[in-house]
């Protein structure tokens, strides 16, 4: 009887768990490396960037999942770690939706295509 119990209020657990996001479960990335990150990322959004952008990533979904494109370039080496910091930031863009806010620092709320950059752009 008691086993029977525990088996009762470990299922009104899982019951309890928060859904996951629709969409978010399954995601395809796609890399397009690209030489001219800036030109590509702001045809994009549609806007010029006052900020140096080195990469950039655009999502869609539908019933069968997320398909994400991260446009960001080929690391020069396996020693590039900006390109490879590049490449995780897009991924979880992917993954995570957009959480800049307008200045670009981490803001969780808004969920919606990102082009990110992080420096202002040298004059």
């Amino acid at each position: 009887m008691k086993i029977l119990r525990w088996l009762a209020v470990a299922g009104l657990a899982a019951c309890a768990a928060a859904p996951q996001k629709a969409g978010t479960d399954n995601v395809t990335v796609v890399w397009n490396r690209v030489e001219d990150v800036q030109q590509v990322c702001q045809n994009l959004a549609g806007r010029k960037e006052i900020y140096a952008i080195r990469g950039c990533s655009k999502w869609s979904d539908s019933s069968a999942g997320r398909v994400c494109n991260i446009y960001a370039p080929k690391p020069r080496s396996e020693a590039d770690s900006q390109a490879f910091i590049t490449l995780g930031h897009e991924l979880l863009h992917c993954f995570d939706g957009n959480w800049h806010d307008r200045w670009g620092r981490m803001h969780p709320g808004e969920r919606q295509a990102a082009v990110g950059g992080t420096r202002p752009r040298a004059n």
